[in-house]
């Protein structure tokens, strides 16, 4: 039973979240930047006595109002961005019901609607007689795949350790550093993570992974897995599975497909040809967070191979949580890395329901209607110059006059911009040491008069820097 004093507490946070919610969009700034040092003295110390209410709602109005804004139509920074009032309440609400997911027991509806999410999923993959379950991001979801690679290759391993450490995983040279970690969490050591070369649009060269898995093969290495990408992090590439495919199953070699950022495309119909083979993956990282529009983190791992999750991750917990009972059979605790697992599923499901999937279609497209806008914009300006563009991904650079250098220049551009604190795009940096804006187009809120002010803004800074002739 709530008190007087909590009830009014309840009603004045979530007042303070809808003016939140309701003028962010609008806001002149996505974040008031402020120092680590400032922010340290702004901060209250944790004290022996507690605070009353009226105290605490103050001091969370001072998080809200030190944070970034990652819901404005300007943050574009990540690969996540922007608000849905239904995948909020399922936030909210999965927060409030704080189940975990280890058993059917103690969450049998959320346990139901994830599972009828993963079913959705694995049908739009093609995988319709798989397995899947939810994960703490797509760099687990990538773990989880080397895991399974590894227990398809010598389910013993589990228990026995490796015999000896010749073990190799090929991705390309622009896949998602997850896979470093990864490779150092089983053990195979990152020296065994192979990077495939890429060409000039970022996809892995398939010609190149044959020939260096048939040169590891022949040195005596034992391959057990290729990670390919479906929408690379930097220049949005999309890995050519249908040859890649092909020579994973010549080499009997598990296929990973990476497509926490690139699945997004299986939700367009103008672009979904990009994820052509994605059917023929041993396993499939996804990230509703992403295209989608659902707040961090919700994140699927999909696999063809039923049973293949709980033989790698099965051990404990039979003694006092996973017991016989009518309704064991749904469990998701038995086949997970995790035991306490949130909710996550319910901001998803919440938010398909109400958008639909048609909906999706049409909210995906915008996104991609987005980034088309974004390059039409940007090559028919001279101050700017195009360096790559595709899916999602719209990477450019900053021309100057004085200033020669144009990565030094687009830096010093990025940084004024982030220094005002109106917009938020991040930058890339190649291995030849170019440097460039890599805009990203995850926010749903994001309109192209957005993206007009958003460049409109970027010149601008890019024009009082010209005045400095300092190099």
């Amino acid at each position: 039973m709530l008190s007087l004093n909590e009830e009014k507490f309840i009603n004045d946070v979530f007042l303070t979240l809808k003016k939140y919610i309701s003028e962010s969009a609008d806001a002149d700034a996505i974040i008031k930047v402020k120092s680590p040092e400032t922010l340290k003295e702004e901060l209250p110390l944790l004290s022996s006595q507690g605070i009353s209410h009226d105290e605490l709602l103050s001091e969370f109005k001072a998080v809200l109002e030190n944070s970034v804004k990652t819901i404005h139509p300007l943050f574009l920074n990540q690969l996540f961005g922007g608000f849905d009032t239904a995948a909020w309440v399922g936030e909210v609400a999965s927060t409030l019901l704080n189940p975990t997911m280890a058993t059917y027991e103690i969450a049998p509806i959320l346990t139901v609607i994830e599972k009828r999410l993963v079913a959705e999923l694995l049908k739009l993959v093609g995988l319709e007689k798989g397995e899947g379950i939810m994960v703490t991001g797509g760099s687990n979801a990538n773990l989880l795949g080397m895991l399974c690679a590894r227990t398809d290759y010598n389910p013993s391993i589990r228990q026995t350790g490796f015999s000896h450490n010749n073990f190799r995983v090929y991705i390309s040279a622009e896949a998602h550093y997850s896979f470093d970690k990864a490779a150092n969490i089983i053990g195979i050591g990152t020296q065994n993570l192979i990077l495939v070369p890429s060409n000039e649009k970022g996809e892995m060269i398939a010609e190149e992974l044959e020939r260096i898995i048939a040169s590891d093969i022949k040195d005596g290495y034992t391959p057990i897995m290729v990670g390919a990408t479906l929408g690379t992090t930097v220049l949005g590439a999309f890995d050519s599975l249908t040859e890649i495919a092909r020579i994973c199953e010549s080499y009997q070699v598990w296929l990973h497909v990476d497509a926490a950022w690139g699945g997004g495309a299986l939700f367009s119909k103008s672009h979904k040809h990009l994820t052509k083979g994605i059917e023929f993956a041993d396993s499939i990282t996804f990230d509703a967070h992403k295209t989608l529009g659902a707040p961090l983190v919700t994140s699927f791992f999909l696999t063809k191979h039923t049973g293949i999750l709980k033989n790698t991750n099965r051990g404990g917990g039979s003694e006092y949580l996973f017991h016989e009972y009518d309704n064991s059979d749904w469990d998701t605790g038995t086949y997970s890395l995790q035991c306490g697992r949130r909710a996550d599923a319910l901001k998803i499901w919440l938010l398909w329901r109400f958008h639909g999937t048609e909906g999706l279609i049409r909210r995906t497209e915008h996104l991609l209607n987005l980034a088309h806008f974004a390059t039409a914009e940007i090559e028919k300006n001279p101050r700017f110059k195009l360096y790559h563009s595709h899916y999602l991904n719209v990477c450019f650079q900053v021309t100057s006059k004085t200033h020669k250098d144009l990565s030094n220049f687009t830096l010093k551009v990025r940084k004024a911009l982030v220094a005002e604190g109106k917009a938020l795009v991040n930058y890339a940096k190649r291995a030849d040491g170019t440097v460039f804006f890599r805009l990203v187009f995850p926010n749903h809120q994001t309109t192209t008069e957005h993206i007009s002010q958003l460049l409109q803004l970027i010149q601008e800074k890019a024009d009082k820097l010209e005045l400095s002739t300092e190099e």
